[in-house]
């Protein structure tokens, strides 16, 4: 997966219960797309016009519902089974 620049990083939110649903390797891949928004929007490229634009979905590191999503995914990963890597 490429990283987005500017709009392409939003990342719509998902209720708990829907992100049980998905198969690890989708976890894993909405938890690097969260790990690829913005730290804050002081920071950002991005026009007032574009932010409002994605008025609802997750788009920097210091709105809550990131904080929020980024802790639903990670308690709901460390309950999936593991693999150890062999060297």
């Amino acid at each position: 997966m490429k990283r987005g620049h500017g709009l392409a990083r939003a990342v719509a939110p998902m209720r708990r219960q829907e992100l049980q649903t998905l198969p690890t390797g989708a976890l894993l891949a909405r938890l690097k797309r969260l790990r690829w928004c913005e730290e804050v929007r002081e920071d950002s490229d991005l026009a007032d016009q574009e932010v409002a634009s994605v008025a609802g979905m997750i788009l920097l590191k210091e709105d809550p519902a990131w904080r929020l999503a980024y802790a639903d995914l990670k308690n709901i990963l460390a309950e999936r089974e593991h693999i150890e890597n062999k060297p």
